[in-house]
């Protein structure tokens, strides 16, 4: 039986100045080289062609390497490129090029050569070790001439090197973190008075596990990037963005194909670069990792940073906690409830850091408890006067019916090992700090429990308040016209200053390395929590108005009525409540049922039958529908099936033929606990020798998994073709349904139907929350949050 314990995550490092790093060059098209891979489709992904393209002599020249016979047709390019051109500040590059073909009839030799011209473009021909002046072997030192550009190189790189060495332990110029080593063996040569070879290390960075290499130029994903400015997520809109169409129809065994995969990248990256100098961005295009890359630098070049002591960075980290979710009325879960309004905070951090004035903060002072006292009651009487006092918080202690903790699983006798969740609880003989937004909805004993004492924002700072100059400037570039026309133009700026509002906040908040424990160079512990505890404040004052049925970090679900009492509640605070019911279910302004699952879990539907909701936990399952892989958690009619199946006298009866659908798993190998995984379980299915497993569990290789019942157990076949994952798998649609619809989460005591009471003394320290990326799970049926947090974007069709 397990139990939910309450815990307490351990306070990042303190955050200091750093001295500012040399500006390094921004690379030009000339120093730029592309490439791309073909592979086979099974489960080696063994290479079986790799294409280069670069500019020289202003000229592009496209090269290729291929096993023989791999190609079968489209060997003219240079027609596809006729009267193709790319502009770049001034200088005007002819991508009318046809390609140079070299065959290999031996893989060895293919990859040998593959990797040697990839070195020979990185580094110009240098060696990596020569015999010095004085007759002794020595490095050189060699530098970047060329920047290697793929587009998903997680991939690539795996298909390049002979081996891939998953490090979840890697350190990277003092960040930590799961790493890889991309070995190019077969490249390596060695020569009377040279050495050449090369390996790649990078650090996973971000949600989408950016390859970030240890030397500049070695190579750059340029996928985050165009996903983030262009809203591209494969090659072939990638295509359309930069006006060359990938030849999605002509296959990957035409040449025509894989040289334009090659060109197609070549292009992004050029126009990507331009983009970001166009909108002044201060860094570096080959370092991009996520959109927090925006407001990072937007932040370097507006923003001057205070830095809290030791002793105030200890104080306030208690206080800091990230959105609520969940339903607010344990009699109402898993019920139907009628004619609902989805509500939803306007602007809620943006709006909040602005009221909060938190670029005017310098620094931090000390607030003695009578002091503190006499805040909260101003507060109490003036709702308004909350904005000049939301920086404080709050050491307390004493008894609370409502505060915000965090909670971890373990054996009855155990003890939890990591952080998995917030809840609210009542807790006795507690002893924290609060924020004063969730200190006035704690319901403490003799009213608000004991002060001690408090620390407080001081003002002084002259940047800039970077929300408004993003409203503002965004405001300058507006997609459409008044007609309702693209602004082709404005897309990006207005994209760009988009992202950086979006992530301003989180930049305060970012915390790195394995478990969290390393402050980013904005963090501030401070200010984080202030905005955080002003969100929890809003919602509590909707909550406490309307009697909602659900939050959702700044949004909720409520009667009609309530959401009227909402926006009511919410005028002193200066923040609006709309209703967002439209984004659920498109055209429809109150649902006239709902049923609410738990944390993240609800559906609606309007009158008219129209269906709208969220499944956390169906994340990580897909089918094979209608000719392709589909997601259950994002396909709209397979959703509303699981949701009628659990509930058919809400939603009607669920599609009985979709019900029997088998599910599956997808997988993408970036960590070494995968690569091990993924060895394994080929090295069943398939009856391999040792010395062949290596192939399979590469890093960026990808594929599928099938559950299969053996002995009553959950057995994973791997699988890398869809419906050879269908056939494999045992459990259908209907059974993951079940499952699903009878797991709890975490925010409510079930076992004794009430909410969670503690003690203080139960509060344990362990790890910060981390994401994992399990892909086998001996409870997958019945365990509530069964992601499994993977992801691949081939960068195909």
């Amino acid at each position: 039986m397990r139990r939910v314990v309450p815990v307490r995550e351990p306070c990042p490092s303190l955050p200091e100045a750093k001295k500012p790093r040399t500006k390094q060059r921004v690379f030009q098209p000339h120093e730029m080289f592309a490439f791309d891979t073909e592979t086979t489709r099974c489960g080696k992904k063994e290479l079986r062609s790799i294409q280069f393209s670069f500019f020289e002599d202003g000229k592009l020249r496209n090269v290729v390497y291929s096993l023989k016979g791999w190609f079968n047709q489209g060997f003219k390019v240079k027609e596809l490129l006729k009267g193709q051109r790319l502009h770049s500040h001034g200088q005007t590059f002819d991508l009318h090029a046809d390609a140079t073909h070299t065959q290999f009839g031996d893989l060895g030799v293919l990859r040998a050569k593959a990797q040697h011209f990839y070195e020979q473009l990185v580094y110009g021909g240098e060696p990596k070790v020569k015999r010095n002046t004085k007759g002794r072997m020595a490095r050189t030192r060699r530098k970047v001439k060329r920047c290697a550009v793929a587009f998903n190189a997680n991939f690539d790189l795996g298909v390049l090197a002979d081996r891939t060495t998953l490090d979840p332990e890697f350190n990277l110029g003092g960040m930590e973190g799961a790493g890889c080593r991309y070995q190019f063996l077969s490249g390596k040569r060695i020569e009377k008075d040279a050495e050449y070879g090369m390996n790649i290390e990078v650090l996973y960075l971000g949600a989408f596990n950016v390859p970030f290499a240890s030397k500049r130029g070695e190579i750059w994903d340029v996928m985050p990037l165009a996903r983030n400015i262009w809203g591209t997520h494969n090659l072939a809109s990638v295509g359309k963005v930069v006006g060359i169409k990938k030849m999605v129809e002509e296959g990957e065994r035409s040449f025509r194909y894989a040289v334009l995969d090659s060109v197609i990248t070549l292009a992004a990256a050029v126009q990507l670069s331009d983009a970001l100098v166009e909108m002044k961005f201060d860094g570096l295009p080959d370092r991009f990792v996520s959109g927090a890359t925006v407001a990072k630098d937007m932040m370097a070049q507006h923003y001057t940073p205070f830095y809290l002591t030791q002793k105030q960075h200890e104080f306030v980290w208690p206080a800091y906690f990230g959105g609520m979710t969940g339903c607010l009325d344990m009699d109402i879960m898993r019920e139907p409830v009628y004619d609902v309004i989805y509500g939803d905070l306007d602007g809620a951090y943006n709006a909040s850091a602005q009221k909060l004035n938190v670029f005017d903060w310098a620094g931090a002072e000390w607030v003695d408890a009578p002091k503190c006292r006499a805040i909260v009651d101003e507060v109490l009487a003036n709702p308004s006067s909350y904005w000049k006092y939301g920086s404080l918080h709050l050491k307390v202690q004493g008894d609370f019916d409502n505060v915000p903790l965090r909670v971890g699983t373990c054996g009855e006798n155990g003890t939890p090992s990591g952080s998995e969740g917030l809840v609210w609880a009542s807790v006795s003989n507690y002893e924290t700090t609060m924020s004063i937004g969730d200190y006035l909805h704690s319901r403490g004993s003799g009213g608000h429990g004991q002060i001690i004492e408090g620390l407080m924002a001081t003002g002084g700072n002259d940047s800039p308040c970077l929300f408004k100059m993003c409203d503002k400037e965004r405001k300058k570039y507006p997609k459409y016209d008044n007609k309702g026309n693209r602004i082709e133009k404005n897309f990006v700026p207005n994209t760009w200053f988009k992202l950086a509002s979006n992530t301003i906040y989180g930049s305060f908040a970012n915390r790195n390395g394995k478990h969290r424990e390393m402050s980013g160079k904005w963090f501030n512990a401070l200010v984080a929590s202030s905005i955080t505890g002003a969100i929890r404040h809003a919602m509590w004052t909707v909550n406490e108005a309307s009697d909602a049925y659900y939050n959702d970090t700044d949004s909720a679900l409520t009667t009609v009525e309530g959401f009227k009492k909402a926006v009511k509640s919410l005028k002193p605070l200066g923040i609006g409540f709309s209703n967002k019911t439209n984004d659920e279910i498109e055209g429809c302004k109150v649902a006239s049922v709902a049923v609410i699952q738990g944390s993240k879990r609800y559906a609606m539907m309007s009158e008219d039958g129209e269906f709208g909701g969220k499944c956390h936990g169906l994340g990580s399952w897909y089918v094979y529908h209608d000719g392709k892989v589909q997601s259950v958690a994002h396909n709209e009619e397979i959703l509303r099936s699981i949701w009628a199946f659990n509930y058919p006298d809400v939603f009607g009866e669920p599609d009985a033929d979709m019900m029997e659908l088998p599910v599956f798993h997808k997988f993408s190998v970036r960590t070494k606990v995968i690569s091990d995984r993924v060895k394994e379980y080929c090295r069943r299915r398939y009856d391999l020798r040792l010395s062949e497993m290596s192939q399979y569990g590469k890093a960026g290789n990808f594929g599928l998994l099938s559950p299969k019942i053996i002995e009553g157990k959950i057995v994973v076949e791997v699988a890398f073709e869809a419906e050879e994952a269908r056939d494999l798998s045992d459990l259908v649609l209907k059974e993951v349904a079940y499952a699903w619809g009878r797991a709890y989460d975490k925010k409510f005591d079930y076992k004794n139907l009430k909410r969670w009471h503690f003690d203080g003394s139960d509060v344990v320290d362990v790890r910060a929350v981390a994401n994992s990326q399990n892909i086998e799970n001996q409870t997958v049926l019945t365990d509530g949050d069964i992601s499994v947090h993977v992801s691949h974007d081939s960068g195909g069709a």
